[in-house]
């Protein structure tokens, strides 16, 4: 992917520019922004495989004094690994701040105490101290915890190896280091990242509740056997319970009930959101008129109302095999897959040759791990996207949906199944009024929900190396 900002190529999974420093959301793939609304619901971290695998090493965090924190764990732990200390960018100095204790700043927002930090002692003291509440549904510092951590989890794992070059240093205390916005800590963005997530989420839960929407139950079943999950990898890691499983990575105060209040809130939040924006249709010619009022900013963004598309094709990919195990092929063995593939097709042809059957042979044929679990399916197919054959085919002026075939490649034989295009603008136009729909949506739940912060209750424990 590139930067929509500069052209610098980005790593999978990175968002944020090294080069220009600006944001690339990835709700959008060349258009307009995702609005200033952050739709926490879509984007936060379920991430329960991630804590576990984090508890080993521990990630860092702030700390009362002048304690100096551990460096974030391995890949192998769950986030992405420290920069080599032989790259220059591992290096890159940090801007750091006096810790201003007391209160600093304004009693109504995060700056409210220039350090959130307290000791193991002060914190279990305030752990049941609540410091938001919407309705009746309460915020303690001891759940505030888990939303604080996540928080730090979920920005690691999107720009990890790049944290220093944005000034974030997970080695020293976060209350005394100056973040990406200029003006916060490091420490207080995440915090107020962190209490949006909640406000978010309990408006989203309330509006769910209040509809009678019900979870679907293999989600149902997912938390209800998360307790037993959580107490095996506890077990397994030789911890005497959940609890200091938890509080090895989240702080004191956390608990396994708190984490699994996180999850619940998350689950109910999110498939509520994406119930609702379902509902919502638009027509083509809504969308036709969306992209000439923003066509101005679209073509800041390098994007033109023309025929190029992007694609949703399923493939079922068959590899030659080698007798003797290596990555070059005799015409024999190149023979022999070709053979398979027009077998493969043939059956699905004989069968009933709908979409569905192909992408359930897809899952039980193709060799393909990026895509077989999901039925063979990429989405949104760009130019320079693929190699070149699959991409000749894919793009060729006459396809139409429904159209199949067989294409070879340096991978094997592709037995292909186009499923349809869209131009570039159109579909980007749609994803963009979407994300506008689903802000109004989230903002008008939030209108329902006001929430009450109390910023001088809040305190934060220490993460222990």
């Amino acid at each position: 992917m590139k930067c929509k900002h500069c052209q610098n190529e980005l790593e999978q999974g990175v968002t944020l520019c090294p080069v220009c420093g600006k944001e690339n959301p990835a709700e959008t793939k060349a258009g307009l922004g995702a609005g200033k609304i952050a739709l926490l619901v879509i984007l936060a971290v379920a991430a329960v495989a991630v804590v576990i695998a984090l508890i080993a090493g521990g990630a860092g965090g702030n700390t009362p004094a002048e304690t100096t924190l551990p460096s974030i764990p391995a890949a192998s732990e769950g986030l992405t690994s420290n920069p080599d200390p032989s790259d220059p960018a591992a290096s890159t100095p940090v801007e750091t701040v006096p810790m201003t204790v007391p209160a600093d700043g304004n009693p109504d927002d995060v700056t409210c105490q220039g350090s959130y930090s307290v000791t193991d002692e002060e914190m279990a003291a305030a752990a049941e101290t609540v410091v938001a509440t919407m309705g009746d549904v309460k915020l303690t510092n001891a759940d505030l915890q888990i939303y604080y951590w996540m928080q730090i989890i979920d920005f690691l794992n999107q720009n990890g190896y790049y944290a220093s070059y944005i000034g974030l240093d997970m080695a020293q205390p976060l209350d005394r280091q100056v973040s990406i916005d200029g003006e916060l800590t490091w420490q207080q963005y995440f915090l107020d990242s962190a209490l949006d997530t909640w406000v978010n989420y309990q408006s989203m839960c309330l509006e769910a509740n209040a509809s009678g929407f019900e979870m679907d139950q293999e989600y149902a079943d997912y938390l209800a056997e998360m307790p037993h999950s959580l107490a095996d990898s506890a077990a397994s890691m030789g911890y005497d319970s959940v609890n200091a499983m938890i509080q090895a990575d989240m702080g004191p105060g956390a608990t396994m009930e708190g984490y699994l209040s996180y999850l619940q809130s998350y689950y109910l939040g999110y498939l509520y959101y994406g119930d609702a924006l379902e509902k919502v249709a638009v027509t083509d010619a809504e969308i036709e008129a969306y992209f000439e009022a923003h066509a101005e900013e679209y073509q800041q963004n390098g994007l033109e109302k023309t025929d190029e598309c992007y694609v949703d094709v399923r493939h079922i990919l068959i590899c030659p095999e080698s007798a003797e195990g290596s990555d070059t092929y005799t015409d024999a063995e190149w023979a022999a897959a070709e053979k398979r593939a027009n077998e493969v097709l043939n059956e699905w042809l004989a069968a009933n040759p709908t979409e569905d059957s192909f992408a359930a042979m897809a899952q039980t044929y193709s060799e393909d791990p990026g895509s077989a679990s999901n039925g063979g399916l990429y989405e949104d197919v760009y130019v320079g996207q693929m190699v070149e054959p699959f991409e000749v085919w894919c793009f060729d002026a006459a396809r139409q949906q429904g159209d199949y075939g067989i294409v070879k490649t340096t991978y094997g034989y592709h037995i292909m199944y186009f499923v349809g295009s869209d131009p570039v603008w159109k579909l980007t136009a749609e994803q963009d009024m979407m994300t506008e729909k689903g802000n109004e949506f989230l903002q008008s739940v939030l209108d329902k929900h006001p929430a009450e912060i109390d910023y001088s209750a809040i305190a934060l424990g220490v993460v222990a190396g």
